[in-house]
Parts: structure tokens; C-alpha cells; sequence
């Protein structure tokens, strides 16, 4: 922790039992509306939504969108022929009954040629967006409201670091360079001739011309680009350290007996025990051994190169998510007789129309076979050819979970001179006894509504980009640690590093590129070993009866003491480094397991305590729950002699017991007694609640509400003790935003790394409190208080009557469109209820906080909620047995067939079959592209 002059202490609360902050003063009335405002939203949105979207919507919409439901038949599509003077050979797109395209081409060029296509064709409009978000120009058409997330992108430097990196890719000498050159620009040509293509015959997604924009033609960089936000999103580390800090200053983390400390402190943290997906016993070192590799970790100096890891000037910093995953794979000693090993995957990300994913099957294969012959399938992200996570090809499967390794850091700069007016803060800063000057960049960003573009100028030092006043949600953390120095011409500002954003990211297209070409578990493990970023842990299984898993993606080799990052570092003193990179195969990693499966779910993947495993990884790891559960599940089956198959595993991953945290909660109200006779009533039916949390759950439903009610007021026992800085202009609300694992924003990041863990600390502070007094009146408080507002705020929101207190009337799924609230238009969304919470393997996140008027809310929405992208189970030995399905569907055209067709297999937690074997393609299409040259 970073140690600076502090100025007097608050005064100390004196109460002791739970009590509200005093409420925010009333806002300001808002203007009457003008009599034009008043007619615009009277006449000319009902017109808008009733008859120009529809309108565009429905002209947009291409031959595949329209294939009538009720007419069509698979094994006898609708055809048509196509001319496209880019391919080398023909070409055929065969599409199934849910979109999913299938392409079939002679040669690797036009297969990423035609995946450009059918990416543009689906999901031109969400790729618009993320190559604003990297090349930081939402404002042009979005305005003021996002011109700090572009200011964001371009302080990080995304576009700058995806040029240096085409550039460096360019002059590479991997073998495999010609190869990953095609991929990209037959990819980008692809997407550029049906782009102009659409624009020519006005078939442009109608969101478009709402929007005012008009899509330029892509580039390779815009590829790259497009990696750089998607490993910002799947990257932890740099929030909780400044969150941290100010919950250490402002809220008692010096008094050892403080709700914080009890809470929140590493020193008392207690882990919750969850499986292990790397046995301990794997990494036996001998004492010598132990020795050497603990110097190589710690005392290795590379500062002399500049690899872009985040000591250099090349290195910079980071969707996002609560986001969490599960994966497990299964060897045949433990599958039904002929089934062979099986994986299932279910990456956890934002919710959203449309989802994150995009499903394909491409194959490509010459008259004679050729090395040039790829054939996979999967889950690919629009704007990124080549990339499919999870996926599999003929031989091998694999499937993707965040590691949550600590993979960013974050520095106090201390800044001599006079302030420098283009930058804010001084031009010199300090490092290591001299004196250094930043280096700065100037921006130019337009936004919408002003006639000259805004000009911004960033700067970065050793360690990064300068972050300090960028004004997203941490920022009261941020001027927390800013504090005051102890000279007047001092100044501290905060930088950021990362490994993720170094210069070298472009490494992970030779990464993908070698993956599709793996011909076993071990050769796709070693290939995933050399990813660069982000963080990633990969499950593996093929056709030959293997499995294995691997932590992929490098992490940074520190010389500072475990546990000193979780906190802001020194950075004039230039003690806080790092000196290497965690990489291959010194990353856990497990071939065939001795208990014959693994499983990852964001958890802590080996037991760090016990084992000799030499390499620190951070502390981010989420609450073991879901890992515990689906092991339980897989082990009860194992146990019972009852073989595991491709329905066993889609049973799992829409499982909703929450036996081990939910059980346990529920557990602390035993003995206590309520005057009120309906609170009586629910708290009985809590304690009756088995641990199953289906939409149906009425006992599920009481201690979902209840636990809400309890956070809270726990939080609030933290406030009444923290400092009087801390209860002053809403900082109350930042501090309990912050607990409940509230982000920077709902577009860059919309969670911190505090929200993976929000269980496992409160059960921990429940606990803390019956061993050391169990008696404590605080935690009694806490709990009656919430049983009590829980129950009142339930009858008034459900009714009276508990047996209509359902869990899925609070927890409804809400797949939202981007542009629904701004058009006023609720049918471009879906909703439904549904089970579930952050501890079951069928998560379903949602905001924890207490709104302005003191009501929870439980909505699985975009900003604040996480669920499964999607769902595969894989069965290597029989590709065709393979399901998978989308939270929605694979277009993001809304009136297209395909726009929400998978809602109700999502549900269910069934799959459909994905098509893998040519006879099943044809037996299932419904629509078929037959593409001819020119030559």
C-alpha cells in the first residue's frame, strides 16, 4: 500500500447498531419541456417506432432472414446463386434452421473471404460499435455522453498499439506469417465487398441510419483493434487495488476490529475450499529447484527489453464481467459406453441483443487435400476471423473460462513542476532519483452536436497511461490516493499498466491460427500455452480419448512480496516491478488427471498453500461455488455408477442449486425470533428452502431478498465506522457501488473484481462474527433488520400472500437492444423469467445495490448482470452429437428469423445439434448459397 501524509480522522460513529445514511438532497426540478420536445416524443417517435424502423427493419433483411418458418423444410433449402469475382473457386454457404452459417470452399482464402461475409451479413452494426469502442469514436454519432469512454480509448491507446502491432506482424518471421496475412485480408475484403454491397442496394441494418453513421471499409488494424477490446474485457486487476485503497483509508482498515477488517482485510480473508483443477501433486519440486525457480521469479531483471509487458514505454494498460464461465471436460472412464470423452463450456458474459458470440462451421478442403485444408467450428466474435472460443476441429475440442490471474497493476506517480495546460498535471515525473518527461500524445474525437472536434492529449509514463482524471465510476478512489503530497510543486497521478495492452498482442493471431491446426489434446494445450493475453483458462478434449487443461495467457512475474499489488504501487522509487512473464509451460497445466475429469469456473485452479507450485498469480480468483457445485454433480454420478453423456452435461450447466452458499446463509437465522407474524412465516419457509433456486422457488425467492436487505446493511455497519470524508456529497453510494462490484462504466468495465467474491466475504464475516462472540448484536441486527425489510419490501412488491413469492417474477432475464430505451421501443427486447444467482452454474448476475428509493433490484440486464453467451457440449468422437446454443439468436437484425430463436432452447438448458458431418448439413439446411467465379 501506497503510504502518504493523512489528514485528521472523522469522527467516530457512535452507534452501533445499523442505521441509513442521511438521504441525497432532493434534484433539481428538471425545465418544463418545450412545446417541440413535447411534440416530438408525442407524434414523431410513435412514427419512428411504429413505421421508419419497421420499415428499414424489414428492407434490410436478406434471403436467409426470410425463409419462412412454416414452408421450410430441412434437407430441401431455398437456393440462390451468387457471383463474386473476389472468390478463387466456388463456394457454397449452406445455412441450418437457426442461421447458422456452413461454409464450404476449396481453398483457406475464400473461406475467411465468405466468413467476413456472413459476420457483416448478421452483425454489421454490433462490429460497428466495438471498432468505435477501440478506436475511440462512439461520440461521433453517441455525443457528449460518450466522449469520456472515447477520451478512455484513446488514453489507453488501443488504435496506436493495433498499428504498431499490423506493423510488427508484417515484419515477423513466424512461418506461419503468409498464412495469418491471408486470413486477415481475405477476411477484411470479405467484409468490405458486402458492405458496399448493402450500401448499394440500401439493405444497411436500419440502426445505421437512425444513428446517422455510415460504415467506412475495414482494415486488418480494425481486426487487431478489435483484440485489444477483448482482452481489456476479459483482463482483471487494476480497479480492486484502488478500490481497496480507499476502503482501507476511509473505513477503518487500521483497527483490526473493525466491520472492514472482519469483512474485507487479506489478512483475515478466509478462502472458501472449492476443487482443484490442477492436482498439487503435479508440481513436486525438489528444494534446489524450489530455490532457483523462486530467484528466477523474483530477482529476473529483462528491464533492459522493452517487450510491451508493461515496464516499458510500449506497454500499456485494461467486458467485463461478475463476468465469470464454466468448463469441464471428461475422459471416457466416465462417459457412457462409446460416447468417449466430452467437454461442455459456458462462457458468462454481459447480457445484451445481440449476444457476444457468433456461430460457424467452415470448412475448407481441396480436390487433392492440401495443407491449406482447415475444417472447424464454433463460437466466433464478429470483427475477429480465425478466433473461435470454444470450438472445436476434426480431431480436438476446447473450451474458455477468465482466469481471473492479476494481469494489471497499478502505479502512484509523483509529478514535479509547474502544471502543464495541455495535460492537467506537470510534464516531469520521478523515477528511480531522476527526473523523467512524460510522453504525450494528442487526440482529435468529434463529437456529435459540435462543429469542431475536441482536442485531448494523454500521457504516459514508464509504467503506462496517466488514468487520474478520466471521471468514470472510481474516480472518488482515484482522488482518494491522489491525496496531498508533501511539497507544493509535488503532485501524485495515477498510472496503469498491463500485460495485455503491450505491443506484441498481435503474437495471439499465430496462437489461433496454430490451435485450428492441433491434432490432439497435448498439441492444442502446448498451442495455447503461447497466447500472449488476456488470462484465459482452457479445458481440452479429443477424439483419441484424451484430456487436459492449461492457464493460458501470460502473467507477470513481480519483485514485490505476494499480495503488495492489491494495493496501488510505488512508482518514483522504481522498486515495484516486473522483471519476466509466467508463460508455457511453466503456467499450471494437467494431461488425464487421475480423477478423470476438470473443471474450471473462475476459481482458484490449484491449491497455492499446500503445493510447490513456485509462481504467484494474483488473488482475484472468484467464490468456488459453481466449481463446487458441478464437481458435486459429476462426482454423484461417477459415484453412483451412472455414466456421464452430452444430456447429463446440458442438465449441469442449467443447474440452479445454491446448496453451499445459499444453505449456509440461511443457516444464521436459525434460533431467531420475529414478533411479526408474516416475517415468522417467511423466515420459516427460508429455513424449510432446500438450496434450489428455480424461477418457481418461493423459499429460494425469501433468501434472495433477504441476503439483498443484509449486504446492505452490512455495508452500512462499515460506514457508520469509516471516516466522515467517506459519508459526505454521496461517497456513501460510491462505497457501497463499489462493495457490490459496480465497474467503471457499463461499457468499458461494467464490473470491478469485488463482485465475484460478495458471498464468500459475507458468509466470512457471519461466520467471523459467531466464533468470536456469538452474541455480537451487530450481526443479529443485521439479519433481523433484513429479514424484516425483506419481508415488507416482498408483500408490497408480490402481494401478501408468500406462496406467490417467486423467484423468476424478480429475476427476469432482459435481453436489451441498444437503442430500445433511446427509440422507446420494448419489442426489440426479450424477456423472461429465470433461475439461478452468481453461485450456481446456471449463473444469473444482477445489480446488488439498493436503488435511490432503498428497492433491489433483480434484473439479469446489460450493466450490471452477467449470464451464459452460450452453451456447447462437445463429444469428440462423434462430432455430429455435439449441441450448442446462443443466449438469443444469430442475427442481430431485428424481424430476421433468426434474431431470438434460441431463446427458448436457452431456457429449457437444451441444446441443438451442431452440424458437423456434410450428409448431417444438408439433411438439416434450410437455405443455400452457391457462389461462382468470374475466372
Amino acid at each position: 500500500m501506497v503510504k502518504r501524509p493523512r489528514g485528521e480522522e472523522g469522527a467516530e460513529a457512535e452507534a452501533q447498531s445499523v442505521s441509513r445514511p442521511k438521504p441525497a438532497p432532493k434534484p433539481v426540478a428538471e425545465k418544463p419541456k418545450s412545446v417541440f420536445r413535447s411534440l416530438l416524443e408525442r407524434v414523431a417517435l410513435p412514427i419512428v417506432r411504429q413505421v421508419v424502423v419497421p420499415s428499414l427493419a424489414k428492407k434490410a433483411l436478406l434471403d436467409h432472414d426470410v425463409v419462412s418458418a412454416a414452408t421450410s423444410t430441412p434437407g430441401v433449402p431455398a437456393e440462390v446463386a451468387r457471383c463474386e469475382p473476389a472468390l478463387q473457386h466456388p463456394a457454397e454457404i449452406l445455412r441450418d434452421q437457426y442461421g447458422v452459417p456452413h461454409i464450404y470452399t476449396q481453398c483457406s482464402a475464400d473461406l475467411f473471404f465468405l466468413q467476413g461475409v456472413t459476420h457483416a451479413e448478421d452483425r454489421l452494426f454490433q462490429m460497428e460499435l466495438t471498432r468505435r469502442l477501440y478506436s475511440g469514436s462512439l461520440a461521433e454519432f453517441a455525443g457528449e455522453k460518450a466522449l469520456s469512454i472515447d477520451k478512455f480509448a484513446k488514453t489507453l491507446g488501443w488504435e496506436r498499439l493495433a498499428a504498431k502491432g499490423i506493423g510488427l506482424l508484417r515484419r515477423s518471421r513466424n512461418p506461419n506469417k503468409p498464412q495469418v496475412l491471408t486470413l486477415l485480408t481475405k477476411y477484411v475484403e470479405g467484409l468490405n465487398v458486402t458492405i458496399a454491397a448493402l450500401k448499394k442496394k440500401g439493405q444497411l441494418p436500419w440502426e445505421f441510419k437512425i444513428a446517422k453513421i455510415q460504415p467506412r471499409e475495414w482494415t486488418v488494424q480494425d481486426v487487431l483493434g478489435i483484440m485489444y477490446v477483448v482482452a481489456f474485457k476479459m483482463s482483471f486487476g487494476f480497479q480492486a487495488p484502488l478500490v481497496r485503497h480507499y476502503l482501507h483509508c476511509v473505513a477503518g482498515g487500521d483497527d483490526p476490529n473493525s466491520v472492514y477488517n472482519k469483512w474485507f482485510s487479506r489478512d483475515t480473508a478466509e478462502e472458501v475450499e472449492g476443487p482443484e483443477t490442477v492436482e498439487s501433486s503435479q508440481w513436486h519440486l525438489d528444494k534446489e529447484e524450489l530455490v532457483q525457480a523462486y530467484i528466477r521469479a523474483i530477482l529476473s531483471d529483462d528491464s533492459n527489453q522493452d517487450d510491451g509487458s508493461g515496464g516499458g514505454i510500449g506497454g500499456i494498460l485494461h467486458p467485463q464481467p461478475g463476468q465469470g464461465s464454466n468448463a469441464w471436460c471428461i475422459h471416457p472412464t466416465h462417459t457412457a459406453e462409446g460416447e468417449g470423452t466430452l467437454l461442455a463450456n459456458d462462457p458468462h458474459l454481459e447480457t445484451g441483443v445481440p449476444t457476444f458470440f457468433y456461430e460457424s462451421h467452415l470448412c475448407s478442403q481441396g480436390k487433392s487435400g492440401s495443407s491449406d485444408d482447415i475444417h472447424f467450428a464454433g463460437m466466433t466474435v464478429p470483427g475477429f476471423p480465425g478466433m473461435v472460443l470454444p470450438g472445436h476441429n476434426g480431431d480436438v475440442a476446447w473450451g474458455v473460462t477468465l482466469s481471473m490471474c492479476d494481469v494489471e497493476d497499478v502505479y502512484v506517480e509523483l509529478f514535479v513542476g509547474e502544471e502543464d495546460n495541455r495535460l492537467g498535471f506537470p510534464l516531469h515525473y520521478q523515477s528511480q532519483g531522476r527526473k523523467k518527461e512524460v510522453e504525450v500524445f494528442e487526440h482529435e474525437i468529434r463529437v456529435a452536436g459540435r462543429k469542431e472536434p475536441v482536442r485531448y492529449v494523454s500521457g504516459n509514463t514508464v509504467h503506462g497511461p496517466i488514468i487520474s482524471s478520466l471521471g468514470h465510476g472510481i474516480q472518488p478512489a482515484i482522488d482518494n490516493l491522489r491525496g496531498a503530497p508533501t511539497l507544493p510543486e509535488e503532485r501524485y497521478e495515477i498510472a496503469f499498466t498491463a500485460r495485455h495492452l503491450g505491443e506484441d498482442l498481435y503474437k495471439n493471431l499465430f496462437v489461433f491460427y496454430d490451435v485450428l491446426r492441433s491434432d490432439s489434446a497435448e498439441a492444442a494445450r502446448r498451442n495455447f500455452s503461447k497466447l500472449i493475453s488476456p488470462s484465459l483458462n482452457i479445458c481440452i478434449a479429443d477424439r483419441f480419448g484424451d484430456i487436459a487443461y492449461t492457464l493460458a495467457g501470460e502473467v507477470p512475474l513481480r519483485n514485490t512480496p505476494p499480495g503488495s499489488e492489491g494495493f496501488p504501487l510505488c512508482g518514483w522509487t522504481g522498486e515495484a516491478r516486473w522483471t519476466g512473464m509466467v508463460s508455457g509451460d511453466d503456467l499450471p497445466h494437467t494431461l488425464n488427471p487421475a480423477k478423470g475429469f476438470v473443471v474450471s469456473a473462475n476459481h482458484k485452479v490449484i491449491d497455492f498453500e499446500t503445493t510447490e507450485y513456485p509462481h504467484y498469480l494474483g488473488d482475484l480468483w472468484q467464490d468456488p461455488y459453481r466449481a463446487q457445485t458441478i464437481h458435486d454433480c459429476l462426482n454423484a454420478r461417477i459415484l453412483s455408477n451412472k455414466a456421464l453423456d452430452v444430456k447429463t452435461c446440458e442438465k449441469i450447466q442449467g443447474c440452479v442449486d445454491s446448496k453451499d452458499a445459499g444453505l449456509e446463509f440461511v443457516s444464521h437465522f436459525k434460533g431467531m425470533h420475529f414478533k411479526d407474524e408474516l416475517v415468522r412465516a417467511a423466515v420459516k419457509e427460508m429455513r424449510a428452502w432446500k438450496g434450489e433456486l428455480s424461477k418457481d422457488s418461493v423459499g429460494g425467492c425469501i433468501y434472495k431478498v433477504v441476503f439483498t436487505f443484509c449486504l446492505h446493511n452490512l455495508f452500512q455497519l462499515m460506514l457508520l465506522e469509516a471516516r466522515e470524508e467517506a459519508k459526505e456529497n454521496g461517497k456513501h453510494k460510491f462505497l457501497e457501488d463499489a462493495l457490490v462490484g459496480h465497474g467503471m462504466t457499463s461499457v468499458l468495465k461494467a464490473f470491478n473484481e469485488f463482485k465475484g467474491k460478495l458471498m464468500s466475504k459475507t458468509l466470512h464475516f457471519l461466520r467471523v462474527c459467531d466464533e468470536e462472540d456469538p452474541e455480537d448484536q451487530r450481526k443479529r441486527d443485521a439479519l433481523t433488520q433484513a429479514a424484516e425489510e425483506g419481508v415488507q419490501w416482498l408483500a408490497r412488491t408480490l402481494g401478501p400472500q408468500i406462496k406467490d413469492w417467486r423467484w423468476g417474477r424478480l429475476h427476469q432475464m432482459k435481453l436489451e437492444h441498444p437503442l430500445s430505451a433511446k427509440l422507446n421501443m420494448p419489442e426489440l427486447n426479450t424477456q423472461f423469467p429465470f433461475g439461478g444467482d452468481s453461485t450456481t452454474p446456471c449463473q444469473a448476475t444482477y445489480d446488488l445495490a439498493l436503488d435511490a428509493e432503498g428497492n433491489p433490484k433483480f434484473s439479469v440486464e446489460k450493466g450490471t448482470g452477467a449470464v451464459a453467451a452460450c452453451r456447447v457440449v462437445f463429444c469428440p468422437s462423434h462430432w455430429d452429437k455435439s449441441t450448442s446454443v446462443l443466449t438469443g439468436g444469430q442475427s442481430a437484425k431485428w424481424l430476421s428469423r433468426h434474431y431470438a430463436d434460441q431463446v427458448d432452447l436457452f431456457r429449457a438448458s437444451k441444446g441443438k445439434k451442431m452440424l458437423w458431418s456434410r450428409k448431417k448439413v444438408e439433411d438439416g439446411c434450410i437455405f443455400k448459397a452457391n457462389y461462382a467465379t468470374t475466372h
